[in-house]
């Protein structure tokens, strides 16, 4: 076990950096070490590029001006909704960003699964002064930013939020835990839809744990990932079933390790929940590659500048592989580079059957850098990338 561990991870490591045509001669030896060594998943990824044709998907619209967050979810058919994070939305008929309202989160419909063919629409509420709103309002002093989701089938949309807070240190905001937003139908306007709120519960042994970073349906559960409270971003896993999700019943089951299985927050006494990952990120996601027959974590890594970093599991409470870093987004380069937000969207499509497609966020640790022109066209906007298979 140990000889064939060890050259899948050589295999890997050659794989990711070896160009694709030359990758085809390794795949039968890679898949049969990977048969012989079945509890040890390996990074399935080839090849990386940006996408940049796609990018423009974002810029259709001539009032929304910019976002970090980019998380998608897949409503059913050909319906992609996408959640965005703080959000330039012009006031009026200009698109200048020094004349539009930062929202705190935002949300868009994209029809198509090919970012190169299909449409996007943006959907904002007004506030009370008829400036661009939340659309997912403030409750009282906390604001949200976006978690992932899920569809529950042809039933209701569920999306997980962060809670924040403003304080006087740090980053100047504080996590405030988590809220679950169920829509009972999705298949109306967003501007019409009717949202249930709950209060997420909070892990006694770890109360910032934000749960719904990433979200997968998988045999009759819903499983979310959840980030420790601190930089160090300790990564759980919670189960909700989907009928009680369905039903509004909130009380998920953490993953407890295999002594102790599939605990509720009551049932760990305190205890904190057995650590999946030591490092999940603030973002990421969390999905089921039929492609490849695993589990695929994809985040970002490091701080300021980033690498793009994929870990792989035969299940979803683990073992992952450590994470492989697969692509340098470019703006990493940069003399004061911060990228952030790495995740898949395994709903989209680029019309290669071998492809997955990633994005990520660029921004500036000088806020005024968003505001020239330079900033405008090439800040603060989610960023394409396609990831190519080994299969």
């Amino acid at each position: 076990m140990l000889w064939a561990a060890m050259i899948g991870r050589a295999a890997q490591f050659w794989f990711v950096r070896r160009p694709l045509g030359d990758v085809r001669l390794l795949s039968l030896a890679l898949a049969c070490c990977a048969l012989g060594c079945a509890d040890d998943a390996y990074v399935p990824i080839v090849a990386a590029e940006t996408w940049p044709e796609a990018d423009a998907l974002f810029r259709s619209d001539p009032r929304w001006l910019g976002g970090d967050g980019a998380l998608s979810i897949a409503l059913g058919g050909d319906r992609v909704l996408w959640l965005f994070g703080d959000s330039f939305v012009a006031k009026g008929a200009i698109s200048d960003r020094s004349d539009s309202e930062l929202v705190r989160n935002s949300i868009a419909i994209q029809t198509g699964l090919d970012p190169l063919s299909a449409s996007l629409k943006y959907y904002v509420p007004t506030d009370s002064d008829g400036s661009p709103g939340a659309f997912f309002a403030n409750q009282g002093d906390e604001w949200h930013w976006p978690g992932h989701g899920v569809r529950l089938g042809s039933g209701p949309l569920i999306v997980f939020l962060a809670a924040l807070r403003a304080t006087s240190e740090g980053l100047g905001f504080a996590e405030a835990g988590y809220r679950v937003v169920k829509i009972d139908d999705p298949e109306v306007d967003p501007l019409a839809w009717k949202l249930t709120w709950f209060d997420g519960p909070k892990l006694a042994a770890d109360p910032g744990a934000t749960l719904g970073t990433a979200v997968l349906r998988d045999g009759g559960y819903v499983y979310a990932a959840a980030s420790g409270r601190g930089s160090l971003h300790t990564g759980y896993i919670a189960r909700l079933a989907e009928a009680e999700l369905a039903a509004g019943q909130l009380d998920p089951e953490w993953w407890g390790g295999g002594a102790r299985g599939w605990r509720t927050a009551k049932q760990l006494s305190g205890e904190p929940p057995t650590e999946v990952m030591n490092d999940i990120g603030s973002e990421c996601s969390l999905h089921f590659e039929p492609r490849v027959a695993s589990y695929l974590h994809v985040a970002s890594r490091g701080f300021g500048s980033t690498t793009i970093a994929v870990r792989a599991s035969h299940g979803v409470t683990g073992t992952w592989s450590p994470p492989e870093d697969v692509f340098t987004p470019p703006e990493s380069r940069g003399a004061a580079p911060f990228v952030y937000a790495a995740k898949a969207h395994p709903e989209l499509t680029t019309g290669n059957n071998d492809e997955l497609v990633v994005t990520y966020a660029t921004n500036s640790f000088e806020f005024s850098d968003l505001f020239t022109q330079e900033g405008q066209n090439e800040l603060y906007w989610p960023r394409f990338v396609r990831l190519t298979l080994a299969r």
